[in-house]
């Protein structure tokens, strides 16, 4: 998608989406600036910490936004929290209670196979949308009761 065309996508349309596509083309310019062009496929040639702080040093690129363009876009192993893998996580114990986001994103990673990092997100992220939901979990339908905190505390 062209920088103009996010743009008129997002024209005209108040509150979060506007703010968020403003915030895209923002780092868009940013990075076409420095680098002469969108490619970040240079990233594949620093090591993964540094690709990583090269990313989220971008306004509105976070340790979620990072994670996901370096598994998903240029195959670094990095393992993105979003808000249902956050919940998911939290219910099934793999994390503690009062762990924050951003504590959850090396945590996480340190209980999957890098390999497994994409395949991992993308199940939860499922599994959080479809089964275990925020405000009404359907844990009659999830295949993990037997290893769920939560439900074990129903």
């Amino acid at each position: 998608m062209r920088l103009c065309q996010l743009s008129s996508t997002a024209s005209g349309r108040p509150g979060w989406p506007t703010r968020k596509a403003a915030r895209i083309q923002q780092v868009l310019r940013q990075i076409s600036a420095e680098r002469g062009s969108l490619e970040l496929s240079f990233l594949k040639t620093v090591p993964r910490d540094e690709a990583w702080a090269w990313l989220t040093r971008f306004k509105g690129v976070g340790p979620k936004t990072a994670s996901i363009v370096l598994v998903f876009s240029l195959g670094i192993p990095a393992f993105p929290v979003d808000t249902h893998i956050y919940r998911v996580s939290g219910r099934l114990g793999l994390r503690p209670a009062d762990m924050t986001v951003e504590e959850a994103h090396p945590h996480l990673a340190s209980l999957f196979d890098p390999e497994t990092y994409g395949p991992a997100h993308l199940n939860l992220i499922s599994l959080g949308r479809q089964i275990c939901q925020a405000r009404k979990p359907l844990c009659e339908r999830c295949p993990l009761t037997d290893l769920c905190d939560y439900y074990q505390r129903l």
